[in-house]
């Protein structure tokens, strides 16, 4: 398996467990749109962009845009605390706190059902 299609699978599993089993605490205070700031989000999201295609279109490294909040949220979580691997995406997610975190799951989430009403 490539080691591109072993990661989506690895965070597709994450995904189904937050849904079943909401692990995150940030995810488990069931944020909401209301709550976020998109604008901070949108201003952080070039941080994410230079790797995932703002487009939506897969390659080697997944689509982050219209994740569900709370899976985001996990993701990023479990990259912070080691849960799951990857240099990169620990040393980023290490470097937001939770507020950044709910803003860019919201920008993201925004972004992909911009994408969809087009």
């Amino acid at each position: 398996m490539s080691e591109g299609l072993g990661l989506l699978v690895r965070l597709f599993g994450f995904l189904l467990v937050t849904v079943f089993a909401g692990h995150s605490a940030l995810a488990d205070t069931h944020p909401t749109l209301e709550a976020a700031d998109i604008e901070l989000g949108e201003y952080l999201s070039s941080g994410c962009t230079s790797c995932h295609l703002i487009s939506g279109e897969q390659s080697n490294i997944p689509s982050i845009v219209g994740w569900e909040l709370e899976g985001f949220i996990y993701v990023l979580e479990a990259y912070r605390s080691g849960e799951l691997e990857n240099e990169v995406m620990q040393n980023i997610a290490l470097s937001l706190d939770d507020e950044e975190i709910l803003s860019l799951a919201a920008y993201f989430f925004t972004v992909g059902r911009d994408q969809e009403t087009e």
